[in-house]
């Protein structure tokens, strides 16, 4: 008896090992160039339905800024100035606004009629959401392309011990990656068939040698 249920329990184990193999597929949309001033359109590349059965999405939306500060010292006396600068892209998917934003900070001590500039290095911050509604996945899924609508605003902050002339340039580029994960039947190699029907006929003599005992 406990020889025929460890075979079943064999049996069992091998079908299951069987089961669907996860796989995931990553693809990347086309830049969106100046958002601030120009609504950006993505578009990116649906899962073929052929590589299996869609079971998530990940949709990571990024947004690069760069630019430059200045300012101005108007005041009679030296001064201390402060300039944060930033931005934000909202992008659409299905629906819900995802968004991204980024800022940085910069301290100014400038004589009397002193102008100070810094050019902002291009730096990048990302937001993401899953989906894995039916209703997604179907949106996701088939030929073509699915497009993402883009908008954004850049924001800006100072501070001083004087009376001072600020100029802050924020651009802001948006971008996505999606990452598709999804499930397929795997197709057993030839020694995974020879096991699995040694494994049954040893189940079926079991069975049989209990039939007659």
């Amino acid at each position: 008896m406990k020889n025929y249920s460890k075979t079943l329990f064999a049996a069992a184990a091998l079908t299951f090992a069987l089961g669907a193999n996860a796989g995931v597929v990553t693809v990347t949309s086309n830049t969106a160039v100046d958002v601030e001033n120009f609504d950006g359109d993505l578009s990116i590349a649906k899962f073929d339905h052929t590589l299996g059965t869609l079971t998530s999405v990940k949709f990571e939306l990024f947004n690069s800024l760069y630019g430059s500060i200045t300012v101005t010292n108007d005041g009679p006396s030296e001064g201390k100035f402060t300039v944060t600068a930033g931005g934000q892209i909202d992008g659409d998917v299905l629906g819900s606004v995802l968004s991204t934003s980024g800022s940085i900070t910069k301290n100014f001590t400038l004589a009397s009629g002193d102008t100070g500039s810094v050019t902002l290095a291009p730096w990048t911050v990302s937001n993401s959401l899953t989906l894995s509604s039916p209703a997604a996945l179907a949106a996701f899924t088939g030929p073509g392309t699915y497009h993402a609508l883009l908008t954004g605003w850049s924001t800006a902050d100072s501070s001083g011990t004087g009376n001072a002339t600020y100029d802050p340039i924020v651009t802001m580029d948006g971008y996505a990656k999606v990452t598709y994960t999804y499930e397929t039947a795997p197709v057993p190699e030839p020694e995974t068939y020879a096991m699995m029907l040694a494994g049954l006929g040893l189940v079926g003599a079991f069975a049989r040698r209990r039939k007659s005992a």
